[in-house]
C-alpha cells in the first residue's frame, strides 16, 4: 500500500525528525541543501542500525525507509510525483518550487 503523504512519528530517529521538520521550512537554495544534509544523516543513521539489525524483507528498515537503493529511491520519488502532479489539492500544490523539489526527493525514502 502506498503511503501518500509524510509525518513526523514518535518511533522515528531525531535525524528523521529533523528531516521531516526541514522539509517543511524549505524556501531556498540554503534551506534546501540542510534538508538535503539532514536526509543524508537520516540515511546514514538508518544504514548503520540495519547493519547492526538487518530489517525484515517485508517492511522498512530502520528510521522507516522503504527504498534503500540509489534505483528505487528514485523509481519512489518519481512514481510520488506522479500520483500527485495532477491533484489539485495535494502536497505539491506549493508556490515555493524548492519545497516542492523536497518535498518529491523526500517522499524518494517512503513511497512504494
Amino acid at each position: 500500500m502506498a503511503t501518500s503523504d509524510h509525518r513526523v512519528e514518535s518511533h522515528l530517529a531525531p535525524t528523521s525528525v529533523l528531516a521531516d521538520a526541514l522539509l517543511e521550512k524549505v524556501t531556498d537554495l540554503p534551506s534546501f541543501v540542510a534538508f538535503l544534509a539532514a536526509l543524508r544523516d537520516d540515511r546514514t543513521d538508518a544504514a548503520a542500525k540495519d547493519r547492526l539489525n538487518p530489517p525484515s524483507p517485508h517492511g522498512p528498515g530502520a528510521n522507516a525507509w522503504e527504498n534503500v537503493s540509489i534505483e528505487n529511491f528514485l523509481e519512489a520519488a518519481v512514481g510520488w510525483a506522479e500520483d500527485w502532479k495532477d491533484r489539485e489539492d495535494g502536497p505539491l500544490v506549493d508556490s515555493n518550487p524548492w519545497r516542492v523539489a523536497a518535498k518529491i526527493i523526500y517522499a524518494g525514502k517512503y513511497y512504494e
